[in-house]
């Protein structure tokens, strides 16, 4: 049926199917056309952007895989990858030390200067990652960068995005605050930028769900 009704099928699974999409008009379409067999579209910003949609005939099953997978993610702190980055770049950069002792100019110039730039990539690397961490309190959201700390209430978080921040498979995380600025959080590797997007969203929409203290009708009276 997909073949002749032109639908491309990219993935599929137990109650899911992706599809392949060119625009939302295209989408739209081809939702329609799966929807009597149960397929039900699931939103997905990601998929969205590489041209893709989601189906699921068990959305609500569907959904809780989707946050739990991002919710897998320790998000508090960078990957172990680029935490552990900073000590191969030292150790180089030391053994380039090494070598250049024993070495004869002007052998040893190169050698030197090789390691003095890999000294200084470790120490900018070293702000970036060991400095960065994140911190979710009821009040707030508390986030490090190159250890120097800043705290953002929840109820001046509107949004959170996550876009291409120019490198290959790099997206910074940025946080649209009530007064229409923004804050980035910090530039990652793709993987895990979307899973930070993701995790401060559901921060964001469990407190949205929550009663105000200051609302009469979450109050009892005395």
């Amino acid at each position: 049926m997909c073949r002749n009704r032109d639908i491309e099928i990219a993935g599929l699974g137990p109650d899911t199917l992706l599809v392949k999409i060119t625009s939302p008009d295209h989408a739209f379409r081809v939702a329609s056309q799966l929807e009597p067999l149960g397929f039900v579209p699931i939103d997905d910003h990601d998929d969205a952007e590489s041209g893709l949609l989601l189906l699921s005939r068990n959305p609500a099953d569907t959904r809780a895989k989707q946050r739990k997978r991002s919710t897998a993610v320790d998000i508090t702190r960078r990957p172990m990858i680029e935490r552990i980055a900073p000590v191969l770049e030292a150790s180089f950069s030391i053994f380039g030390f090494w070598i250049a002792s024993e070495k004869a100019q002007p052998a040893s110039w190169f050698f030197a200067a090789l390691a003095s730039v890999l000294m200084i990539i470790a120490m900018r690397d070293g702000g970036r990652f060991w400095g960065w961490k994140l911190q979710i309190s009821a009040e707030a959201l508390r986030v490090r960068r190159n250890f120097r700390w800043s705290s953002i209430a929840w109820m001046t978080i509107h949004a959170v995005e996550s876009v291409s921040a120019g490198g290959r498979n790099q997206e910074a995380v940025i946080l649209t605050l009530a007064t229409n600025a923004t804050l980035s959080l910090g530039i990652f590797s793709y993987p895990f930028a979307r899973a930070l997007r993701d995790g401060v969203r559901d921060e964001i929409t469990h407190r949205s769900t929550l009663p105000s203290a200051t609302d009469p009708d979450a109050m009892t009276s005395t």
